[in-house]
């Protein structure tokens, strides 16, 4: 890892959740600018070691998928926060942005229909973002 920026920048006097709260929202702000439709947050906390919160957010086509995450991956290295992977395929109706403790799904609309993750984490508080 010699030479890469850490995936999130040291916050002296912020907790944890505070910043991975920023993250989910900065997230979610920038999907929704970029017209993300129905974007909602998945508060994992307490359910799943992996993750704080999932950001789903969806799209008419690929190609607006692809600018919606151009626009978080944007809008989160201006806070200091670094994807440590993404997975953005041509072919691909799924974009995911894995930031540790926070995950940005971007789907076409299709796509969200079929993988339904919200229903999936049926139990898991959701909060349709609006901000």
């Amino acid at each position: 890892m010699s030479g890469e920026e850490p995936a999130i920048r040291h916050h002296p006097g912020r907790s944890g959740e505070e910043i991975t709260r920023e993250m989910a929202e900065t997230a979610a702000g920038a999907a929704n600018a970029m017209f993300g439709r129905d974007t909602t947050l998945i508060d994992l906390r307490g359910l799943v070691s992996y993750a704080d919160y999932f950001v789903v957010t969806s799209a008419q086509t690929d190609r607006q998928t692809r600018r919606i995450a151009e626009e978080v991956i944007d809008r989160m290295a201006e806070k200091g926060y670094r994807p440590r992977s993404r997975r953005i395929d041509e072919e691909s109706p799924w974009i995911s942005l894995d930031y540790l403790d926070v995950v940005v799904h971007i789907f076409t609309d299709e796509a969200r229909d079929y993988y339904r993750l919200e229903s999936l984490w049926r139990s898991a508080p959701q909060e349709r973002w609006e901000g």
